[in-house]
């Protein structure tokens, strides 16, 4: 994917048509030295159903969203990090996706 644009704490990519995009964006390094980086792949789609009489396509923007946060300092990160993604995955299972998506917490 080409990438579209960068700024201070960030970048996007983007497919030629605009369906998939692709942002990497860093938060403010915390007082503790840790820092958070996210990855997100988000997907558009243009919905012809009308939704004014302006506008004739409403665009559905479905994504998911991967954070690591880690202290800057590496300490243990290529290990810990790998094993709290197995954990997680094994504990997002696709019954407590559903319930996520439908807006539990």
């Amino acid at each position: 994917m080409p990438r579209i644009g960068v700024w201070k704490g960030g970048a996007k990519y983007r497919t030629s048509d605009g369906e998939f995009e692709i942002k990497i964006l860093d938060s403010p390094v915390q007082r503790d030295g840790s820092l958070t980086r996210s990855i997100g792949l988000i997907r558009t789609l243009p919905d012809p159903t009308p939704g004014n009489a302006f506008d004739d396509f409403r665009y559905i923007r479905n994504s998911f969203m991967l954070s690591y946060g880690f202290d800057l300092s590496r300490a243990e990160a290529s290990v810990d990090i790998p094993l709290l993604r197995t954990a997680l995955l094994a504990y997002v299972d696709a019954t407590l996706q559903s319930r996520i998506i439908a807006g539990e917490k």
